[in-house]
Formats: C-alpha cells, structure tokens, sequence
C-alpha cells in the first residue's frame, strides 16, 4: 500500500477559491465583468453560460408544463364521467 504525502502547495489557498466562487456567481447574476484579461474572467464567463442555460431551461420546462396541461384539460373534458343518479321516488 503507498503513502501519500499531502503536499499544502497542492491545494489552493481560501481566497483562491472564494474569489473563483464569486466570480462564477457574479457572471450568473448577470453583475459586471472584471478588467479585461483578468484571470477571474473565465470564471465568470463560467457564470454567465450557467445563467443562459438555465433560462433556456426554464424556457423548454414553461413549454412543456403549459403543453401537458393543456392536453390534460382537453382529455378530461372529453373524458368526463357520468354519473348515474339515483331516480328520485318519494
């Protein structure tokens, strides 16, 4: 069995990665992008395509939803039942 050593240089330090985080958040918001060439642009670039894709998302998911719901209110009032009612003999 190998032992590995966890070297500290291996992972990135705190703010690295809280700045990497904010960035993809601000490019999914829709905020304003860094100077141009900034090292954190990619990251928000990353934010700005997760924000597109989900709104298409939302787009087909609308579309689908009002789609079902519509061939559902269409088969039940075709589809409705009759019920039988007792003959009234009083």
């Amino acid at each position: 069995m190998q032992h590995f050593d966890n070297d500290p240089s291996e992972y990135p330090e705190p703010e690295t990665v809280l700045a990497i985080r904010g960035a993809i958040a601000t490019g999914r918001m829709g905020g304003p992008m860094g100077e141009p060439g900034h090292w954190l642009n990619e990251f928000w670039q990353i934010g700005r395509a997760l924000r597109e894709h989900s709104e298409m998302l939302q787009g087909f998911q609308g579309t689908a939803r009002r789609g079902l719901l519509s061939t559902s209110t269409r088969y039940l009032a075709i589809n409705e039942p009759m019920f039988e009612q007792p003959d009234d003999q009083s």
